[in-house]
């Protein structure tokens, strides 16, 4: 790849901070808006608590964004990132609660109806009141006000907020498993236990099974069994895991984690429609969006991969994201007995997504040990389905994408065999989120994205997508996709008459205030392709920029590539965006959830909380999401031949990258007390992994969870040094 390919298409590795005065004019005029909602008074409804939240959310959007424009030296910019940690706390433990009173955090936080809607009420406009205070800092040159902070609890590894809600790990936490399905069910039941504690599968434990349900769950198992029977034996052993430490899940519950309760759908359901009856509710939550004057929402997640004679070594490299607010995840490499070695990221270490509801397991990326990837879930249909669906008439009891994806992982030796699996499975469910069998799917040699199964495996008429049309018409070894369909075969999504095509952009909605339909809930998905179609011509071009170069270090920098924000005020883009015009388009956003850059020759996943860099921009009228403590670097870990082997390699990996960020400190010549912070932190995360005490307990399971918690750390390490090579080369610019 070519220097002024990097320069000019790609961009820094970090790219340029916010410049100050384009900024203070974007959001000058929204700021006085949040004021004026920051002192509104009124009853303190459900509803109004979540306008509130909104309003927070927003808030602090913009004070990070204007401290973003601060020198990085400037110990301002310090304090104003730890201010906004406080709010960030704060919220969290709102959103807990909120959660909890509105019943769109059951599997996570339990439900509490009785909650005290005008102490959430206060709490938002709180932190609302903060953020602007800090943005008011920043504009006026002033002083930033110090944090309001309280100490945090611990559940296993992971922060507390004072009221009890676990803090979103900024690190993405690993669990290493090896042996039987059942084995590594027990060992995930434990480690997961160990890195988040009792709450994480406790309200799981709370569904009282049905007669109805039992009948349903039934023959959601009998399809495992036929076509998945290793998922069963996985949920057997975390039920049996789960009880050794006191928790008392059932099989049939594990089970459920894979497939839900309720039988097959009858039409397209949007997210969280089974836990609100705001058939939008979900959409919003997932965009972080808020909702424009046509009513208008967006999807998100993204995917991209290059093999063959698009990459500069002829292998297969990919990269994806999710993009929602970030919840409590878990990376899994697994070492089975039977099949290939693979690594892993589900949306959820309990398949339950915080608003969003029940994910069965799904995620992405993933590859395993011959090469196979699994990329991203390959695009949505049009109307808020699952894609790699089939007609209507075919819906019916099958596999979820989770327990399809782990399937093809484990004994797919080619992206050819990992299709014809899919393809071979039930049409299944796909009215709902990734609930059947599908995906984008990739090797060295080949790749497919299944749009469509068409009946599979009675009729069989598969719509696929195998290579790109490059700009001069000759095809490219990439594929990519965000969530809308993108063959030109119309039949595939039985595509709405408002609906448009491009070549790269796909099939989406051109004007959103005809969305063909009354339905709240769909109109919002109809309207969210156009955001795709935009992020699908941010990848083409990428690839087209990029064929023949592409590698990791080009995917990173893509997503770390964002788009832009039309120039003047916020409410003035706002305005045409609302029209129908569009935004400068990127997949890498502020609401990104988690990203990842994977090179299955080399075993490398390399894994990053959140967006790849805090100053990317919000992709549509929206506040995104910010995490606590977040980084915005990557950790490193490489699929080896053994548990033991990763260690190895993470911590050798680590040790490098303290010592890269030591000689930057050192070099700079001067005193900066964030790097210096990270630093310390980067070497007492790297001296706890490598000096923890011989293990006592020989056990398998034992040695696997000793070895899970020092890859924590390891990766812990290589991210605060990582931070701090990054701080060093933004000061030196």
């Amino acid at each position: 790849m070519s220097e002024s390919r990097t320069t000019t298409i790609i961009g820094r590795a970090h790219p340029a901070p916010p410049d100050r005065e384009t900024e203070l004019r974007r959001y000058g005029g929204i700021l006085a808006g949040l004021r004026l909602a920051a002192g509104a008074s009124g009853p303190a409804t459900l509803e109004a608590v979540r306008i509130m939240k909104e309003a927070a959310l927003m808030g602090v959007h913009v004070a990070s964004r204007l401290v973003g424009t601060l020198d990085a030296a400037d110990p301002r910019s310090d304090a104003g990132l730890h201010t906004i940690d406080a709010i960030l706390t704060d919220m969290h433990g709102a959103k807990w609660s909120l959660g909890r009173a509105d019943g769109t955090y059951i599997d996570a936080a339990g439900s509490a109806p009785t909650t005290d809607l005008e102490a959430l009420l206060h709490r938002f406009r709180g932190a609302l009141t903060r953020a602007i205070e800090v943005a008011d800092a920043v504009i006026g040159e002033t002083e930033i006000p110090a944090p309001i902070s309280e100490p945090l609890g611990l559940s296993g590894e992971t922060p507390l907020t004072p009221d009890g809600a676990p803090l979103v790990p900024s690190v993405c936490p690993v669990v290493v498993l090896e042996g039987s399905n059942r084995e590594m069910g027990v060992q995930y039941a434990n480690q997961i236990l160990d890195i988040y504690g009792p709450w994480i599968f406790a309200h799981l434990t709370e569904h009282v099974v049905t007669d109805e349900e039992r009948e349903v769950l039934a023959q959601w198992t009998a399809e495992l069994e036929r076509h998945t029977p290793e998922i069963v034996e996985f949920a057997h052993g975390w039920s049996a895991g789960a009880n050794d430490r006191g928790i008392p899940l059932t099989p049939e519950q594990a089970v459920a984690v894979w497939t839900g309760y309720l039988p097959p759908a009858d039409h397209h359901v949007l997210m969280a429609e089974e836990l609100t009856e705001d058939k939008s509710y979900g959409t919003n939550v997932y965009s972080g969006a808020v909702v424009t004057a046509n009513g208008e929402t967006v999807d998100m997640c993204s995917g991209f991969c290059a093999w063959g004679t698009a990459t500069a070594d002829g292998n297969l490299h990919a990269a994806s994201t999710t993009d929602h607010d970030c919840t409590h995840q878990a990376t899994i490499m697994a070492f089975p007995d039977k099949g290939n070695s693979f690594v892993y990221t589900p949306f959820s270490a309990n398949g339950f997504i915080p608003g969003l509801g029940r994910f069965y397991m799904a995620g992405h990326p993933g590859f395993n040990s011959k090469g196979v990837t699994y990329v991203h879930h390959g695009g949505h249909g049009n109307e808020g389905a699952s894609n790699g669906g089939g007609p209507q008439e075919e819906w019916g009891y099958g596999v979820r994408r989770g327990a399809a994806t782990f399937h093809a992982l484990q004994f797919a030796n080619s992206a050819e065999e990992a299709r014809d699996m899919m393809l071979a499975m039930p049409v299944g469910d796909p009215g709902r989120i990734l609930g059947s069998a599908g995906g984008l799917w990739a090797d060295d040699d080949y790749g497919v994205a299944i749009e469509q199964r068409a009946g599979s495996p009675e009729r069989p008429r598969p719509v696929l997508r195998e290579r790109t049309a490059s700009r001069s018409g000759t095809p490219m070894d990439v594929l990519y996709a965000n969530n809308n369909a993108l063959s030109p075969d119309p039949d595939a999504w039985h595509v709405p008459d408002e609906f448009v095509f491009d070549e790269e952009g796909g099939w989406y909605l051109p004007f959103p205030e005809r969305p063909g339909t009354t339905d709240a809930g769909t109109a919002a998905a109809r309207r969210g392709t156009r955001n795709s179609a935009a992020r699908n011509r941010f990848f083409a071009d990428q690839a087209n920029a990029g064929v023949g170069g592409i590698d990791g270090d080009f995917l990173t920098a893509m997503y770390r590539t964002g788009g832009t924000i039309p120039d003047g005020p916020y409410e003035d883009a706002v305005a045409v965006w609302n029209a129908g015009g569009e935004w400068a388009a990127s997949a890498a956003h502020r609401g990104n959830a988690f990203t990842a850059v994977v090179d299955p020759a080399a075993g490398e996943y390399r894994a990053c909380v959140g967006p790849a860099d805090r100053d990317l921009e919000v992709r549509e009228p929206s506040h995104g999401y910010y995490y606590v403590d977040e980084t915005g670097e990557f950790w490193t870990l490489r699929l080896l031949s053994a548990p033991s082997d990763v260690l190895s390699d993470a911590l050798q990996t680590a040790r490098d990258a303290v010592i890269e960020a030591r000689a930057a400190v050192e070099s700079l010549g001067r005193a900066v007390p964030r790097a210096d912070r990270q630093l310390r932190d980067a070497e007492q995360f790297l001296d706890a992994a490598t000096s923890l005490g011989p293990m006592v307990d020989g056990r398998r399971s034992a040695v696997l969870a000793e070895t899970s918690r020092r890859l924590r750390l390891a990766c812990r390490a290589q991210v605060r040094a990582a931070q701090v090579s990054s701080l060093m080369e933004r000061i030196s610019r």
